[in-house]
């Protein structure tokens, strides 16, 4: 019996991994080169001196911040490698549209802010390799399903991969492209519809390394335009602005690395700038916040098209294509871009995916073979 899942993300791996000790042949596809999803990590090599220094910042998702009773939790810090795992616990200082600090609505870094020193991407590895026997393909495109009466044929540009069900961990307008190219889904044309109701706001990830210790305009760890940590936007172009260099492992000593996430209206205006047009326009907004800059050592930047959705997909929609063999899982399940979330999402969808295959009643004119 096979399962192939599409997506190497948190979702995608969680799920991978909670099935490790059942009797399915589990088939991951990815489209990249690595794992983890926008749980990501980038490293960047310098000429500083006489000497070349790895650089690593966490570009997507900053930080795991799980109830520490939750099953993410548990996952992460009872099952997984974590004796290296770090919780920062720093404040966020929020600030108002027009950049002004209000440390007043200070949250003080009580809960959980967990991270790697090898970067955020390392939660990906470690359920890589903790799922033994996982066939991972990797720069494996999924460009189609066939559905026949009993299997699903999961075509991508490499080759057809045969499957008695298929998990979707993509984000939701992926999801929704990929299965309107496929055939034998006329009976899921809502699925469809439900996935293209779910809003996403792009986001551009900015990164300034500075080869010196930047003075921050407040004790925080980062700075948020937002009314609950990020919850709910505000206006200024700014959303996130971290200082990735107080993370273990990111920057050499004597450096400041600063890490921005643009707000969605601002990565609309300059979704097709170039990179060095995008961090020219950028940091004039991130000196609203900070204050005065001086010319950084090096630059990156990252689009990030589907970086959160903004509502939940319709469950009942999502839950009729499963008889069939069909599963969805992923941020839009969750109705909000988080990597623990992403994980619970990933293990509960595991659970139904166990119990399809071990009832055969529950399908729909599908029979696993």
């Amino acid at each position: 019996m096979r399962l192939v899942i599409i997506g190497a993300g948190s979702t995608g791996l969680a799920a991978a991994y909670a099935l490790r000790t059942s009797d399915l042949e589990v088939v991951v596809l990815e489209k990249s080169r690595g794992v983890s999803g926008r749980a990501a990590t980038r490293w960047r090599d310098v000429s500083m001196g006489e000497q070349t220094i790895r650089w690593r910042y966490d570009h997507g998702a900053q930080y795991l911040s799980p109830d520490p009773a939750a099953p993410s939790a548990r996952l992460v810090r009872d099952a997984l490698p974590s004796g290296d795992i770090v919780n920062l616990a720093r404040p966020v200082w929020p600030f108002d549209d027009d950049g002004t600090l209000r440390p007043d609505r200070a949250h003080a870094g009580a809960g959980v802010q967990w991270t790697y020193p090898g970067g955020i991407a390392e939660l990906g590895h470690r359920l890589r390799d903790a799922t033994p026997g996982l066939d991972l393909r990797l720069q494996t495109r999924a460009e189609r399903l066939v559905k026949t009466d009993s299997m699903w044929s999961v075509e991508t540009d490499r080759e057809a991969v045969e499957a008695d069900a298929v998990l979707m961990t993509a984000p939701a307008p992926q999801v929704a492209d990929l299965l309107a190219r496929s055939t034998g889904l006329a009976e899921q044309d809502p699925l469809v519809l439900a996935l293209r109701a779910v809003p996403y706001r792009s986001q551009f990830s900015v990164v300034l390394g500075f080869d010196e210790v930047l003075v921050r305009p407040g004790p925080a760890y980062a700075y948020v335009n937002a009314v609950d940590h990020g919850e709910a936007g505000g206006r200024h172009p700014v959303a996130w602005l971290a200082v990735e260099s107080d993370k273990p492992g990111r920057a050499p000593e004597g450096a400041t690395l600063l890490l921005i996430q643009m707000s969605a209206a601002w990565t609309a205006d300059h979704f097709d700038d170039d990179p060095a047009a995008v961090v020219a326009a950028a940091i004039p907004s991130v000196e609203e916040v900070w204050g005065p800059l001086p010319a950084p050592l090096f630059t990156d930047t990252q689009r990030w098209r589907y970086a959160l959705p903004e509502a939940e997909v319709n469950g009942a929609a999502l839950r009729a294509s499963e008889p069939e063999g069909l599963f969805i899982a992923g941020d839009a399940t969750a109705g909000k871009g988080r990597v623990h979330l992403a994980l619970e999402e990933g293990l509960a969808v595991a659970e139904r995916i166990e119990a399809w295959f071990q009832s055969p009643e529950d399908k729909a004119g599908a029979t696993a073979v």
